[in-house]
């Protein structure tokens, strides 16, 4: 079963966050801690501060909002042991990502645990910070998926090769991953414009329309694999190219 920890610098500056907005509520913490700060002795005195910040957490209902994005992506919750979240040290540093102990090389093994990064304000922020989580979680949903096989892979070439085809698989990853959300009713259409956008610009080459056709032939796609969006990242013109996407169950190359 899935247990979700919280780390405590992050449970302490959301509930300070949240019990800002709500006068009384901010008295009723304030009556809680104040106490515990004239304890003497610091080791305590954080031991002292931990039930109360967490009863708090609990009363402003921040806990729900992870436990339910998680619930959304079952697959998670019947392969993974642990989800910890814990303070990202800015917002282009939140994310989620998928850590299996002892196993280098799959993700077929026990010990596997999700390490969340948020900022504190996300919490305030519902609307973006669950847009973000779900795009996010759908990604480590992909990678404990059998059908999607996903691998740590290289990429070989020189460096600024190496770069361009690790930005063409993120953002072809980004465009399933959406097209996805989008048709469960999840997705923006500021977002799929953004990735568009990036997509255009990684596939460029002078392709015009085609990179447009590129793009809604991932987006579209109701079920791809790892090894195709490799393929696709490496040689765009089998993107470009090929009649139709193969289905993730399908691991011959894109260009095949």
């Amino acid at each position: 079963m899935l247990t979700i920890e919280y780390e405590q610098p992050l449970v302490e500056t959301a509930v300070f966050l949240a019990a800002r907005g709500d006068e009384r509520l901010e008295c009723e913490l304030h009556q809680a801690i104040d106490r515990i700060y004239e304890i003497p002795d610091e080791e305590l005195r954080q031991r002292e501060f931990v039930p109360v910040f967490r009863d708090f957490f609990t009363k402003l209902g921040l806990d729900r909002l992870m436990a339910g994005l998680l619930a959304e992506r079952p697959l998670i919750g019947e392969l993974v042991d642990r989800c910890v979240v814990r303070e990202a040290a800015r917002r282009r540093a939140q994310s989620a990502e998928l850590f299996v102990q002892g196993d280098k090389s799959g993700y077929d093994r026990v010990g596997r645990t999700v390490v969340i990064q948020i900022c504190p304000q996300s919490f305030l922020d519902r609307e973006r910070f669950v847009h973000l989580m779900r795009r996010e979680l759908l990604h480590v949903a992909d990678m404990l998926d059998e059908r999607f096989g996903y691998l740590r892979e290289s990429f070989s070439g020189e460096p600024s090769r190496q770069n361009l085809q690790r930005d063409r698989y993120r953002i072809l990853w980004d465009a399933y991953v959406e097209g996805r959300l989008l048709r469960q009713g999840f997705g923006t259409s500021a977002r799929v414009d953004r990735l568009r956008e990036v997509f255009s610009r990684v596939f460029s080459a002078g392709k015009g329309d085609a990179s447009d056709d590129g793009f809604h032939r991932v987006f579209d796609a109701p079920s791809l694999s790892h090894r195709c969006l490799m393929d696709w990242a490496r040689e765009p013109e089998s993107l470009f190219g090929c009649p139709s996407p193969p289905s993730a169950v399908d691991r011959r190359p894109c260009s095949v």
